[in-house]
């Protein structure tokens, strides 16, 4: 029987420290982390065999592989607050399993119709909207979990090895999937001189990559069996589901520091991740399949492998070392984001193999160290039966710019080039991240609503 002392109802636990090395002994969170490792490694074939796919039945549109990620986001915008209601009221894990089940249906769907040559780019269409509105209640069911399975403790810990084990995947798994989608392809990866596609080989090595991951969902989906949830999270059940979405957003409303740090979410990812998420296999493509370099499917794994990489130490740094004061949380905040601004404009301007890659580790370490700081922040600040409508907001505010953002990216590099649309997302990160540091409500991030609420008042924050 667990004894550990729980907050009261209604009561937020204290925020910890970093530390917490009693988690590599605790079996119910390693369980859970192997399982969400297992169905991450599947999410890295998914993704990679998802944008070579779009580049194969489109030979290269930015605009489609735009598109194609802005109709994912468009249930995810639709129905990411009723996932929060759902999480809080039947608790994350039994979302997260149910989930992973529907996912594990829908990529084998689609590793048939792949498999049997009949796809078509508006089957994609299709799938993305089935897989958004499936994300819409895992994403914030996965970022809300970790309270209810570790020890409050143990939180900063537990979260670091989450994400750093995630990105260590995304360190190996990439170049290493990229390299066997490219030999299952055809392509003699190991010979100099032209590379020559072969699109009907190419679907059945996406087929496979399908395949594989919808058995990572079903395994990852089994293996929740065996993990227990300490905290019963779980808020009523007697408001109707309106009511409840609202109460998530009054939360946010009162809170002033957590309302500008939704306001810097949403302006940072119009900007930034339509550039990311289209800008990397349009890099991969333009600058060195279409330079007789190497198949774009080893570029793009090399880019997931380098963001890895840094993201796992920023992630271990973040966790294990360093964690900024309340009085600096901010701040740092915003300084990250800054950086992360400068490393795009680097993108537009470096050109060589080594160079890029350079670039994507130090940009994933800046990832891994905001991710891990933003988890333990949400999970410490905001009562464990509110979490997962307060990480649905944040999703909502992503999501609901995310279509925007891919599309404008697709255009812009249709319109601008690659380069010039690094360049002005970069630019516009810079100038966010600098208004946001000088916003008083975002220098009180790191003190609880109403801290801040008090410091706002005697002007502390300036």
């Amino acid at each position: 029987m667990d004894t550990t002392p729980q907050p009261a109802e209604g009561e937020k636990p204290e925020a910890p420290a970093a530390g917490g090395t009693a988690v590599f002994r605790d079996t119910n969170f390693l369980v859970y982390w192997l399982g969400g490792n297992i169905s991450f490694l599947g999410d890295i074939f998914g993704m990679l065999a998802m944008q070579l796919l779009v580049m194969n039945l489109t030979n290269g549109d930015a605009s489609a592989m735009g598109l194609v990620m802005a109709i994912t986001g468009i249930p995810r915008l639709l129905f990411i607050l009723f996932g929060g209601v759902v999480i809080d009221r039947y608790s994350p894990m039994r979302v997260v399993v149910l989930v992973r089940y529907g996912l594990a249906v829908t990529q084998a769907a689609l590793a048939v119709v792949v498999f049997t040559g009949i796809i078509e780019i508006w089957m994609l269409y299709v799938y993305a909207v089935i897989t958004g509105a499936l994300g819409s209640f895992l994403a914030p069911a996965q970022m809300t979990i970790m309270p209810a399975i570790v020890e409050s403790d143990n939180l900063p810990a537990g979260n670091a090895l989450n994400n750093g084990a995630h990105q260590a995947i995304q360190a190996v798994a990439p170049a290493i999937v990229g390299f066997l989608l490219a030999l299952l392809s055809g392509y003699d990866i190991f010979a100099g001189g032209d590379v020559v596609q072969d699109p009907e080989q190419e679907l059945i090595a996406y087929g496979y990559a399908f395949f594989i991951n919808a058995l990572t969902f079903l395994v990852s989906a089994v293996m929740m069996i065996w993990v227990t949830v300490r905290v019963d999270s779980r808020a009523s059940r007697d408001d109707d589901v309106l009511k409840s979405i609202g109460e998530g957003f009054v939360v946010l409303w009162r809170d002033r520091p957590l309302r500008a740090f939704v306001l810097y979410v949403t302006t940072s990812q119009l900007f930034t991740m339509g550039a990311q998420q289209v800008g990397q296999p349009i890099m991969a493509l333009e600058r060195f399949q279409n330079l007789d370099i190497m198949p774009s499917a080893v570029a793009l794994g090399l880019f997931g492998t380098a963001s890895g990489i840094g993201a796992v130490l920023g992630s271990i740094v973040s966790g294990f070392f360093v964690t900024p004061t309340a009085r600096w949380f901010g701040l740092v905040m915003m300084g990250l984001a800054l950086a992360r601004g400068l490393v795009m404009i680097g993108l537009g301007a470096v050109h060589n193999l080594y160079g890029t890659l350079f670039l994507f580790a130090i940009f994933g370490a800046f990832i891994g160290y905001t991710t891990v700081l933003f988890m333990t922040w949400m999970q410490t600040r905001v009562e464990l039966s509110m979490l997962g409508r307060m990480m649905s907001v944040f999703m909502f505010a992503m999501m609901g710019i995310m279509p925007i953002s891919m599309a404008l990216a697709g255009w812009g590099i249709d319109w601008v080039g690659l380069d010039n649309l690094f360049y002005i997302s970069g630019v516009a990160m810079v100038l966010i991240a600098i208004i946001g540091s000088l916003s008083p409500s975002i220098r009180l991030l790191g003190y609880s609503a109403e801290e801040a609420a008090a410091m706002h008042s005697n002007g502390q924050a300036r």
